[in-house]
């Protein structure tokens, strides 16, 4: 009996010259809390592979976009990501033996990506940091989004990546204050001025689920 089709979102990432890091173990343990944070909020299981490389596979497209974000916050003035997401068919899983042993347009996809966001960086799109790939007419709109929210990422620092993600868990601007030891005017100032408040907003309106595509 033929199996049923499984389409999935395969996230592949990496970390940009973390051969240059000074403590690159310690580097990667730190960058693998992060993975597993990531992994308790959004899900994907996002762990390391091979090197500096990690793999994550969620069910929708939404999700994995998600979890690009949440790392790129959470790793913000530790090193730069690079991420690649591909939709689309899982084929030969082996669950014995995840992330390995797994293939399929998703993963093929997911690797197209993530090349493109390494030729953007040292071409005309150096803040680019994720990338998308569905073979579907969504392309453009997907990728777009993400230039514009990956170069608006690219002018915050370590605060404003805590403010973002505690608006992002539903925390009020006056608490988020308090966490960080700034006034409530300053955190707004912020919000507003450094385009915070557009990207978790941006975030909510979510991706339209996709199509099977071959």
């Amino acid at each position: 009996m033929q199996q049923p089709t499984t389409w999935v979102a395969a996230l592949i990432g990496d970390m940009v010259a973390s051969r240059q890091a000074p403590h690159r173990l310690d580097l990667q343990r730190r960058v693998g809390t992060v993975l597993e944070e990531v992994g308790r909020v959004v899900g994907g299981n996002p762990s390391f592979t091979i090197g500096d490389e990690f793999q994550g596979r969620f069910p929708t497209l939404s999700d994995a976009v998600e979890a690009s974000l949440q790392l790129h916050l959470r790793t913000l003035g530790l090193i730069r990501l690079r991420i690649g997401i591909g939709w689309g068919e899982l084929l030969g899983e082996d669950p014995e033996r995840t992330p390995f042993a797994q293939d399929g347009p998703c993963w093929w996809r997911a690797r197209d990506a993530i090349e493109a966001v390494d030729r953007s960086t040292r071409g005309r799109a150096p803040g680019l940091r994720t990338a998308v790939r569905t073979e579907t007419g969504l392309d453009p709109l997907l990728n777009g989004y993400l230039l514009l929210r990956d170069t608006t990422l690219g002018e915050f620092d370590d605060v404003d990546a805590r403010i973002a993600l505690g608006l992002i868990n539903g925390l009020k601007q006056a608490e988020l204050a308090g966490e960080i030891g700034l006034n409530k005017s300053s955190v707004s100032r912020r919000a507003n001025a450094h385009g915070i408040l557009a990207l978790v907003e941006a975030r909510s309106i979510g991706v339209p689920p996709l199509p099977a595509v071959s």
